[in-house]
């Protein structure tokens, strides 16, 4: 790549500017200057710098954080500017072409944070760049084929002989003359009749560019987001008279003589679309009325649940121990990380508001993470209500330009408090003094995808590096923070013993379901259970009913000859879903109608079994013909805003019994909820992964918790086939110190984390065979480098089929990697990955700190 510019080793990338004095931004006006740059594009042996003189037009325009566009090989791609250097290869280099954006996208301190992503989920630079840079404004290099003017003469039968390029014309003049190069081959894959691989489009796109029909172009993309700014016009001058200026005007140019009037009884700008463009335009000709950009705000849309008051409780003295502590560190600026073990209603809330409050008095800033901000209404609307607009969302939820400007106003100081679902952890705020992970166990705050990381991981380290508060709460903690809380392990641990006004906990009944005739339309409930809805039915009272699992039934089957339909695409079965009448995969989305005849033997008993949300609230509306029911699961949430209603509607009273996922276990504080039902609490408790005990007794406290919050006391009925498994006994009696000490034995004897590192390594390819290989091969290497199976500081199991062992038409092998510290787990990772670079079809993930083991 020499030709790009010219790589320098990645051990320099943080030290450049060090040994420029910390040069940087501006003052880089010397011709002695070279930039550093990340090139965004997916190659071999291209995650490091490139260096690149800065030509003249470009000087004391580029710094830490700009996009540019570069020469790279034959070529011009987008980069982002990582550092400086005034140490020039010994090799002709070549220059900048263009500045892209003029502000930039990343500082120095987010740059380092990017840094420490990559290193630690042993993923490119470029990747962890990705989480750092304001959302929507990624830009790429896209290739099109657009028609020629000799392609616009020619007819139909001059291809009549090469009938692929023939359906690659025709396909580009239906788009318009000019079609993207990857949808155009998509669209001829789709439309073949058998297979046809990516080369054999691109030849037939070649041979109709040799003759003179078709070119290729080179382009970026636009920005998804992007500042939106309206024009808007306003009268020039405070002391004219602007009575006899419409006067003057009224007898020659009636429409101006209107505009003047209409800008004089709004007292201000008006936007420039609502008036007479061409009176504006001779207005301003005149020199009466000015015409400017006006920035548009795009408020996001917020999921609260009425009004909340916005006054500062009085602290428990268990919450004041805790604010004591956080209040000192601010004062002094010191690090302080810790985990608030608190029960469910304990007022963990009122803590991050007064510490936030706190950090608000020294002049700092503060982040507060949250698993799903949709599913915390009553949380968002509580900070709303303390800070107003000085509080900014920033989540998945919100479209590409709310983002954008939420995102925007914490870069300009507008906004001093993000709060938001795992990637705000990466909010540009600055001088931040506080930290704050609520529901720190949750599964959420794991990205799943490229660059792999864990936000409370990354929340701790940007706590740390900035001196700032770490505030870590949950009524069950993960183990692995738990057990470093207890050992003092860079975590101290603070506790809120009791609920706000020593209220009860709600007492659990566990209703054991191999002793129980089930009852009621379709058999899912207990004599107790029901009987416990019908009481809250006749006091005007709400019940929450739980079953972390979505759909009418959970599998179709012959009744006939056991044949069970399957997704072709995913190992799981297909889900029935009685409102669109079809089976869906939950993995792959892909659907089917319920067929008439068993596909297997042509029989006609098909039948449906197992229980989902949908089927739930079907039995109940059934049962209790005069109750109305909602229902909150992935598929009534999928619309935007549709989570807020429901609730809404909940917390009003229009319905009474809500049956719901996970989604419903935590965030909901509902005063007259009275009764929690858990429909099966054994759904997930024997999943092939050494967390599935621990996800249950969490999602048991966490539901049981929204029961009985205010003056009326709550019940907990929980329906199991396991009533003796220590997950359920301990969540029955609110009891996480006992849960913990059964579960950390387990993960101590089994070496599971807290007590090793973890990386899973899964290997996907659609042939099987490929896929194994490639993890035998790997397997070998990992031998290679002194890592052998179960024993040693760094050992590895495997690999073997994952128990979802095909998934979106592809298989998967795992491997999982365990190593004492984080240090050489990364390190054996980046060794594997340095020797594994080419694997054909197959693709490897490298997952650090892996919550899905499926």
């Amino acid at each position: 790549m020499g030709t790009a510019g010219c790589s320098r080793p990645a051990a320099g990338e943080g030290g450049t500017l060090n040994n420029l004095g910390q040069r940087q931004g501006n003052l880089l006006c010397s011709d002695e200057i070279y930039a550093e740059v990340i090139i965004n594009h997916v190659a071999p042996d291209v995650d490091r710098p490139f260096t690149y003189k800065i030509p003249p037009h470009l000087t004391g325009r580029i710094s830490i954080g700009s996009r540019v566009l570069v020469p790279f090989g034959p070529q011009k791609l987008v980069g982002d500017v990582v550092g400086f250097t005034d140490q020039a290869p010994p090799v002709k280099l070549k220059s900048l072409i263009k500045l892209l954006d003029e502000q930039p996208l990343f500082d120095a301190q987010q740059l380092d944070l990017a840094r420490w992503v990559a290193q630690r989920y042993c993923c490119p630079l470029r990747e962890a760049l990705r989480l750092v840079i304001p959302p929507g404004v990624s830009r790429s290099q896209v290739s099109t084929v657009a028609v020629t003017d000799e392609g616009r003469r020619i007819g139909p039968e001059q291809l009549s002989r090469a009938p692929r390029q023939a359906q690659v014309f025709d396909l580009i003049q239906a788009a318009g003359g000019e079609e993207d190069l990857d949808n155009l081959v998509q669209q001829v894959q789709r439309q073949a009749k058998s297979k046809l691989s990516r080369s054999a489009v691109l030849a037939a796109v070649c041979s109709l560019e040799k003759k003179g029909l078709v070119e290729r172009r080179r382009g970026l993309t636009r920005p998804a987001a992007n500042r939106r700014t309206q024009q808007v016009v306003q009268l020039c001058g405070e002391d004219r008279d602007w009575v006899e200026v419409a006067e003057q005007l009224s007898t020659g140019a009636t429409r101006q003589a209107e505009v003047v009037r209409t800008l004089m009884e709004s007292g201000g700008a008006l936007p420039v679309a609502e008036l007479s463009r061409h009176a504006v335009a001779a207005l301003a000709d005149k020199g009466i009325v000015r015409v400017s950009e006006r920035r548009i705000q795009r408020i996001p849309e917020e999921p609260g649940l009425g009004n909340v008051d916005p006054e500062a409780l009085s602290p428990t003295a268990a919450q004041k121990i805790i604010l004591q502590r956080v209040k000192q560190a601010l004062r002094v600026g010191r690090h302080e990380a810790l985990l608030l073990h608190g029960v469910t209603a304990s007022g963990k809330t009122e803590v991050y508001l007064q510490a936030i409050e706190a950090a608000q008095g020294e002049g700092r800033s503060a982040i507060v993470l949250v698993p799903e901000i949709a599913l915390t209404p009553q949380m968002v609307g509580r900070f709303r209500a303390r800070f107003g607009d000085n509080l900014a969302l920033l989540h998945s939820a919100l479209s590409a330009g709310e983002r954008y400007d939420e995102w925007d106003r914490v870069r300009r100081g507008e906004a001093d408090i993000v709060i938001g679902a795992r990637s705000a952890i990466f909010a540009p705020s600055r001088n931040l003094g506080v930290v704050v992970v609520d529901e720190e166990h949750e599964h959420a705050y794991k990205q799943e995808s490229t660059p792999r990381y864990l936000a409370t991981a990354v929340a701790a380290e940007r706590a740390r590096r900035s001196n700032a508060v770490l505030l870590m709460g949950s009524a069950t903690p993960s183990v692995e923070a738990y057990w470093h809380a207890r050992h003092e392990d860079g975590l101290s641990l603070m506790t809120l013993p009791q609920r706000i006004d020593s209220r009860p906990f709600p007492p659990v009944q566990v209703i054991d379901l191999r002793t129980e005739t089930l009852m009621g339309k379709g058999g899912s409930f207990s004599q107790m259970m029901l009987e416990a809805i019908a009481d809250r039915l006749e006091r005007g009272e709400q019940a929450i009913l739980f079953l972390n699992r979505r759909g009418f039934s959970t599998f179709v089957m012959c009744r006939d000859c056991g044949y069970v339909l399957r997704c072709p695409d995913c190992a799981v079965s297909l889900t029935y879903h009685h409102s669109s009448r079809r089976m869906r995969c939950h993995h792959c989305d892909y659907s089917l109608p319920v067929p008439d005849l068993c596909p297997n033997c042509g029989g006609y008993e098909i039948g449906f079994y197992g229980l989902g949300t949908e089927r739930v609230t079907d039995q109940i509306k059934r049962e209790f013909k005069s109750a109305t029911v909602a229902r909150m699961d992935r598929d009534t949430v999928s619309r935007k805003g549709a989570h807020g209603d429901i609730l809404r509607s909940f917390a009003r009273g229009e319905a009474d019994i809500l049956v719901g996922t996970q989604m419903i276990a935590k965030g909901l504080d509902l005063p007259n909820v009275t009764l929690v039902g858990v429909l099966n609490a054994d759904v997930g408790l024997h999943t092939p992964d050494f967390r599935a005990a621990e996800r249950t007794f969490q999602l048991l406290t966490q539901v049981a918790g929204r029961a009985g919050r205010a003056e009326k006391p709550g019940e907990v009925l929980v329906q199991t086939y396991n009533p003796d498994h220590y997950a359920i006994t301990t969540a029955k009696e609110h009891d996480y110190v006992a849960f913990y000490e059964r579960e950390i034995r387990a993960r101590r004897h089994n070496l599971y984390p807290p007590f090793v590192e973890l990386a899973n390594l899964v290997f996907l390819d659609e042939d099987a065979e490929n896929a194994l290989n490639t993890a035998r091969r790997a397997a070998v290497c990992l031998q290679d480098m002194g890592v052998f199976f179960k024993k040693g500081d760094v050992q590895f199991l495997g690999p073997a089929p994952a128990p979802l062992h095909k998934l979106r038409g592809r298989y998967r092998y795992q491997m999982l990697l365990k190593a004492t510290d984080m240090e050489q787990l990364n390190q054996t990772v980046r060794d594997l990955q340095e020797r594994l670079v080419d694997t054909g079809s197959t693709q490897i993930v490298y997952d650090i700190e892996p919550m899905d083991m499926m």
